[in-house]
């Protein structure tokens, strides 16, 4: 509207100095008429051939890995910009030292936001470290790119639709053998499929246990670890593990959730994965969590390929606190598909009568059974027979006590 009325003006003037020959009025109205034709048009020129990119090192990390971020701008054009605000959508979780971020509390996105010039065909690149400090699917972008005339009449914006991804994979902390004891994940199980060890397909070494056969004693090894050391095989049948998150952490839906606790649960069971890959076993995730942008409950297929613990960890990434059904409905829609001698590790920061007449029954049916408890207070309900590992605040940032049998 600005431009309107200053065109208008100017047009005014130079026709008064026309009917009155006044050198003086028809320069300040050709003057005044070039300004506003330029700020009129500028908006329609002021973003051609304008163009924004991003450029992330890694699109997976875990928390606490710090990720190579770039922008570049470019004019490719004669005319400059003579100002230019970046604002670029950046979201909670991920921390950029050095950029500025504003929007926090009531904003629903923070800004990235950048201030700068682009001359004629001028390129310029902004270097960051973008530094992971929450797990999840984190979305960068849209961006809005905002300029104005020389002569500040008129302003022009663009959006740029495109986002970059970056999946931060939840913590793992060491959990050690008393999560995955070495010669069964997670205690003996009742399976009657015998576990056979191939002894041409030498796996790792380990302390001697009075159980283990004589011949398979690592004679050179125990002399140097001053320590009776015995070899370690592949087993011929794989050793199945079943990783169950729960991600209701009070009873009731009404009470809400506790995100400290439903992040405890999500490590623990990221550890877990990480020592089953690691022990060569055979595994898999089911949990009542609903992924985020996604209205389906996570769910990850037990196998032992060697992306297998990418699959769990992406899923785990994108857990979102919300429940969708009871866990005990979960795992009564995987009893029928679970191999013989499958060990169930149920993850979980509270335990109901519910869990436990499902936990039981799982157990009689001759799988093993084991709990991941991640809650502050001991659990109220009782689970005969049944190992719980009380995990706790060990699972905490920065928190080094060791779990504790309950």
């Amino acid at each position: 509207m600005l431009n309107e009325v200053w065109l208008l003006v100017s047009l005014v003037i130079l026709f008064i100095g026309l009917v009155a020959s006044q050198g003086l009025l028809l320069v300040l109205g050709a003057l005044s008429l070039i300004v506003s034709l330029v700020a009129k048009y500028w908006d329609r020129f002021a973003f051609q051939k304008v163009t924004h990119f991003r450029t992330l090192s890694n699109t997976r990390a875990f928390v606490g890995d710090s990720v190579e971020y770039m922008i570049t701008l470019s004019n490719e054009k004669v005319l400059p910009l003579i100002w230019l605000d970046i604002q670029d959508a950046f979201p909670e979780g991920l921390e950029l030292p050095g950029g500025n971020l504003r929007g926090s509390g009531a904003e629903v996105t923070r800004q990235h936001c950048i201030t700068t010039s682009l001359l004629p065909y001028q390129k310029v690149t902004w270097k960051y470290q973008i530094k992971c400090t929450a797990r999840g699917y984190h979305r960068i972008g849209p961006v809005r790119l905002r300029s104005g005339d020389i002569f500040g009449f008129s302003s022009a914006e663009i959006h740029y639709p495109k986002v970059e991804h970056l999946l931060v994979y939840p913590r793992i902390v060491d959990l050690g053998e008393l999560i995955l004891p070495e010669q069964h994940p997670l205690g003996e199980s009742k399976s009657w499929k015998p576990v056979a060890q191939d002894t041409t397909r030498f796996l790792r070494q380990r302390d001697y246990n009075p159980i283990d056969p004589m011949k398979h004693i690592d004679w050179k090894a125990s002399a140097r670890r001053q320590r009776l050391q015995t070899k370690v095989f592949e087993p011929v049948v794989s050793l199945n593990v079943l990783i169950a998150l729960n991600a209701a952490t009070s009873e009731f839906a009404w009470q809400g959730s506790n995100r400290r606790f439903f992040e405890r649960a999500v490590t623990a069971a990221a550890s877990v994965a990480n020592d089953a890959a690691l022990s060569g076993y055979s595994f898999g995730l089911v949990s009542n969590a609903v992924a985020s942008y996604s209205g389906k409950w996570l769910s990850v297929p037990m196998g032992a390929s060697s992306t297998q613990l990418s699959l769990v960890l992406e899923s785990l990434a994108m857990a979102g606190p919300y429940v969708v059904t009871p866990l005990t409905e979960v795992l009564r829609g995987e009893r029928a598909s679970l191999p013989a001698g499958t060990t169930v590790v149920v993850v979980t920061s509270i335990l109901t009568q519910a869990m436990a007449t499902e936990i039981a029954y799982i157990k009689q049916s001759g799988y093993q059974v084991r709990v991941l408890y991640t809650g502050d207070q001991a659990p109220s309900v009782e689970l005969p027979g049944v190992p719980v590992v009380r995990l706790g605040r060990v699972l905490d940032p920065q928190v080094e006590d060791e779990p504790a049998m309950a």
